[in-house]
């Protein structure tokens, strides 16, 4: 994925979870990429049972490549969860 400097890109994930799990956004470099939810929300949701998207927002900082890595856990559990999704951003000059 390539974003500008400044600009932000939406991305929207489903999970198929049965039960109450977190759905966790990172970048492994926060200076180049931030990973946030809509309305200033954190990267962290609690789902309930439901299956509709969650949407999370992709920005490009500064200029580089970080690699961005979407998990889901059950809730309360210790470790990293299970990857759903990565993107390898590259953010570029306007």
């Amino acid at each position: 994925m390539r974003v500008s400097v400044g600009e932000i890109k939406e991305v929207s994930l489903s999970t198929e979870s049965d039960s109450a799990a977190e759905l966790i956004g990172t970048s492994d470099n926060q200076e180049v990429v931030e990973v946030s939810r809509p309305q200033l929300a954190p990267a962290v949701d609690t789902l309930t049972n439901k299956k509709s998207p969650m949407v999370f927002q992709i920005k490009g900082v500064t200029v580089g490549t970080a690699n961005v890595i979407f998990t889901t856990k059950p809730l309360n559990q210790a470790g990293s969860g299970q990857t759903i999704r990565t993107y390898i951003v590259q953010v570029t000059a306007r």
